[in-house]
């Protein structure tokens, strides 16, 4: 009998449970359907996913990414050989269902667009996505970070107003370098780009190199381990003697966790290499805007994310006049079927927070967003530059193939 639901990657499980395996057979039987070989004998059990289905395939995907760094951190710390074929199973299956796995790192250009309708870089942004051997689910640049760059660079998220800005979780970087060329030329403006991983550092330092915003220091990749900081920012709250949230304990990573990144951290070409990094008391209220996109794919994510930006968000500032613009945490994340706890967690810690108002909330698929902005362009000629262009073209298809729906939280400082 097949599950209801894809199954949970127990992180306490001792050998692969039975449904993870099943549902992993289900994948690699769907997948030889697919390229036209016989399914042969019929595999019970376990979730089908239906990869012939966008939607379905990209949360397909997104289950094997995180199966895959399940797997192996269970067979770092067991030498189980099980566990090895179940990561190597799934990092096989993601490979062919995406091809990014086999592809290795690769240099992309992501077109976006003024409100108007002129590019926010002629030619589009260049990004680094690493391979997902290096770098896990951070080597794609998800749809969460296109959405949110679009608005952004034209001003249907007015961005202008702000100087501090942070990236949570940057991966490929698309959304922070989107948010550097939008503040480039205005005076003091920096972003700081943040991930774990140091090939995810510095897929975002050369992405800001070849965009023209490293040097100068329009965008700043950091380190931040969210995990760390939290501790950080409980220790310096007892400090002060300052009274913690009751709604949430402080999260913090699992053993599995350090193990995997201890090991990870040696052996490839950025072994050695000490990245800045954010620590909690220079970076409390340093920022004026906070953005991340798709950042919600754990639970412990959801409790984490609202406890950061809560920190690094500068205090307002009242009576400050009309030009004054309270500081920000915008936020991007993909509605998925799988993942509605994590949301109802995320806006439930983020309702906790006194000194935070939410500002506004809507919910867009990529093709609805995109097609709203250029029906509203009543420039003639903007209109026929449009129409004739073939990146916007490539967006359109891109965009067809997307059909999740994604949630923008816009939080504001009271």
């Amino acid at each position: 009998m097949s599950l209801g639901a894809p199954p949970d990657l127990d992180k306490t499980a001792p050998e692969p449970p039975e449904e993870v395996v099943a549902t992993l057979q289900q994948v690699a039987q769907a997948l030889r359907i697919q390229r036209g070989i016989s399914s042969g004998d019929r595999v019970h059990g376990g979730y089908m996913w239906d990869i012939v289905d966008k939607s379905e395939r990209h949360q397909c995907l997104q289950w094997l990414g995180r199966a895959v760094e399940w797997a192996t951190k269970k067979w770092m710390l067991s030498e189980q050989d099980e566990w090895e074929r179940v990561a190597e199973m799934a990092a096989k299956l993601t490979s062919e269902l995406c091809g990014k796995g086999a592809s290795g790192a690769v240099q992309r250009r992501v077109s976006l667009w003024r409100r108007g309708g002129d590019p926010l870089l002629v030619g589009g942004i260049a990004v680094h996505e690493p391979s997902f051997v290096h770098a896990d689910v951070g080597c794609k640049t998800w749809g969460a970070a296109i959405l949110l760059a679009r608005r952004i660079a034209r001003q249907s998220i007015d961005i202008s107003m702000f100087r501090r800005c942070i990236e949570l979780g940057s991966g490929t970087g698309l959304l922070g370098l989107a948010a550097g060329c939008a503040l480039r030329g205005l005076e003091g403006a920096s972003v700081t780009t943040t991930d774990y991983l140091p090939v995810l550092i510095q897929a975002a330092r050369e992405g800001a190199q070849a965009n023209g915003l490293l040097d100068n220091g329009a965008i700043v990749p950091m380190k931040m381990d969210w995990f760390e900081m939290a501790q950080d920012i409980a220790a310096l709250a007892e400090d002060r003697g300052e009274p913690t949230r009751g709604t949430m304990s402080i999260p913090a990573a699992s053993y599995l966790d350090a193990v995997h990144r201890d090991a990870t951290a040696a052996g490839n070409e950025w072994e050695g290499r000490i990245e800045p990094a954010l620590g909690g008391e220079e970076s409390k209220g340093a920022f004026d805007l906070v953005i991340a996109a798709d950042v919600l794919y754990e639970m412990e994510h959801c409790y984490v994310i609202a406890l950061l930006a809560n920190h690094l968000l500068a205090a307002a500032k009242p009576g400050a006049g009309e030009l004054y613009l309270a500081p920000q945490f915008i936020i991007t994340t993909p509605l998925r079927s799988t993942h509605w706890r994590e949301v109802a967690a995320f806006e439930a810690e983020m309702a906790a927070i006194p000194t935070m108002r939410l500002v506004s909330r809507d919910d867009t698929t990529r093709a609805d967003d995109l097609d709203s902005w250029i029906s509203g362009i009543r420039d003639k000629d903007s209109a026929t530059m449009l129409a004739n262009d073939q990146s916007l073209a490539r967006a359109i298809d891109e965009d067809a193939g997307d059909s999740l729906v994604y949630r923008t939280y816009i939080y504001e400082r009271c």
